[in-house]
Order: C-alpha cells, then structure tokens, then sequence
C-alpha cells in the first residue's frame, strides 16, 4: 500500500514538471544561451565576415582603457540619478491626486471616472518606443520644432536653439523624452499600492486631525515603501537596456555625448563589426546589473509591491 502512494506521488511531481517545461524551454533558449553564448565569446576576437582568433582577456584589458565605454557608463548613472527618481515623484502625485483626491469626487457624484485619467496617463507607455523618439526629435527640430517656437515667443530666445546637437544638453534632451513615456507606468505602480492601504489606517489619520502632507509622510509614503524599491529595481535594470530611445533620437551623439551601453554594443558589433568586443561589453554591463541588483535586494529587499507587512 506504502508502495502503491510512493508511485502515485513520484507520477504527480513528473506532471508538475511538465508544466514548468515550456517555461524553462523558452528560459533555456532566449536567456541561458545567449548568456552562455556570448560569455564564451568575449574572449575572441571576431567579426561576422572572419574566423574567431582566440585572445584570451585582451577585450577585457582593452575595454577598461575604452574611454567611450566610461562614458556609458557615466550617462547610465546620470540617467538612473534622473529619470528613476523623477517618475517616481511624478508617478506617485498623479497616482495620488487620481485616486485620493479625484476618486473622493466621484464617490460624491462629482468629478471625471478615475479610468479616464489613468488612461490618459499611461498611453504614452503602451505607445512604440520609435513612435515617442520620433515626436520628441520633432519638438527640438532646431528651426520648426514646437520647443524653439515657444522659446522665442515666451523668452524671446533664438528659435534655432538645437538641443539634441548640443553635447552639453543632449543627454537631458532624452531622459526628458524617457521621463514623460515612463511616468505612467510608475503611476499604475502606486495605484496599486494605493489599493493596498487599509481605509481604517487613513481614516483615523484624519479623525487624529493629520494634515495632507502629515497623511503623505506618515501613511501614504511609509505604506508604499515595497513600491519605491520595486520602482528603482526596474528603473536601474531598464536604464541599463535603454537602446531604441537614443538609437533614433541621437544614435549616441553628438560626440558619444548620450551614448548608453545598448547603442555602443550595436556600434562596436553590428557597425564596426567587432563582435568579439561587443560581447565583452555586454558581459561587463551584465556584470555592472548584477551587481546593482544584488545590492539593491541585499539592503532594501525584492521590492514586491504586493507583499504585505513590508
């Protein structure tokens, strides 16, 4: 009888495995491999016209005096010290505002459904990351984009101001463009962290005779300290990954002034056809998100906005 039960539980786990392997398959093919695969291949130097020529760390060597790689990596924490902290202010006041101070309204018979308003918000993330770039290049044309014309009405400024050409400011060109595609997403977050919050703890913050901001920095903010870390986990890691965005706003430039890790990969491997250094650079950079993440859930924890009792 023991035997008979021993059997038939072995046969359940080999069902339950069956159902994690299509998930595993697709893990093993677009993550593993190519991980593997461009490991092993750092250490070569090759191209896609040419054999393989095995040269052991040199790429590595080679990347540590690339000073154009140390500029990716600057623009990428400049973009993280920017555009992460930005959304997330930003998200968290519409989040806010949408749900607290509209949803009140509409409990009361008066106001715009909040489903309007998140709608509006978020489009601009459900819209082609090629689309966004496109817009936003047309608004600093330097001669008909809207950005100069308002410049001379309102300033008086030159409306031949060319924002993206100007290696001082191009950076911030984008990470503004990045910022107003990414604020809603950040705003979704903390809508559900809103759901999350128990009625009782918000009303007898105001029965207590709490204020707006003693609400904000006493209930709200502390209440939605699993979202903020979950915010700045994806902030990081998308920060590392940018590539269409400054692909077609800037292609890197001018100078190398924006370029970010995913546009000199394609540089190095698909223009100067040095596959082997691109995939040095893509190691380095997995190692940099690695390393970032590993301390980011060692000190602040996984970050899971839907976990209780954070």
């Amino acid at each position: 009888m023991e035997n008979t039960k021993i059997k038939k539980k072995q046969k359940i786990n080999w069902i339950a495995y069956l159902f994690i392997a299509p998930a595993m398959f697709f893990f093993c093919m677009y993550i593993l491999y190519p991980i593997l695969f461009v490991s092993t291949h750092s250490v070569y130097k090759w191209s896609t016209l040419s054999k393989m020529e095995f040269v052991g760390l040199a790429n590595y060597f080679s990347l540590l005096k690339d000073s154009t790689f140390w500029t990716t990596i600057k623009n990428s924490a400049v973009w993280i010290l920017v555009t992460v902290p930005i959304q997330a202010c930003l998200g968290f006041i519409l989040a806010y505002i949408i749900e607290e101070r509209l949803g009140r309204k509409k409990r009361n018979g008066k106001g715009i459904s909040k489903m309007v308003f998140r709608t509006i918000f978020f489009i601009p993330v459900v819209t082609s990351v090629t689309v966004v770039a496109i817009v936003w290049s047309k608004i600093f044309q330097p001669y008909q984009g809207i950005l100069g014309y308002y410049l001379n009405q309102w300033f008086n400024m030159s409306p031949t101001i060319n924002v993206l050409g100007n290696a001082k400011v191009a950076l911030f060109g984008v990470m503004l463009a990045n910022i107003w595609e990414w604020t809603g997403w950040s705003m979704i977050m903390y809508v559900g962290g809103l759901s999350q919050i128990s009625d009782d703890i918000k009303e007898a913050a105001r029965i207590d005779g709490a204020t707006v901001w003693q609400e904000l920095r006493y209930v709200y903010l502390p209440s939605l300290a699993s979202v903020h870390k979950s915010l700045l986990m994806l902030g990081v890691i998308g920060s590392l990954q940018t590539y269409a965005l400054v692909g077609v706003m800037t292609n890197g430039g001018p100078n190398h002034a924006t370029e970010m890790p995913g546009t000199y990969i394609f540089l190095k491997g698909f223009t100067q056809n040095q596959m082997g250094y691109a995939c040095t650079i893509s190691v380095a950079i997995l190692l940099v998100a690695l390393i970032l993440t590993f301390i980011q859930v060692r000190f602040l924890g996984s970050g899971d906005f839907m976990k209780k009792g954070d």
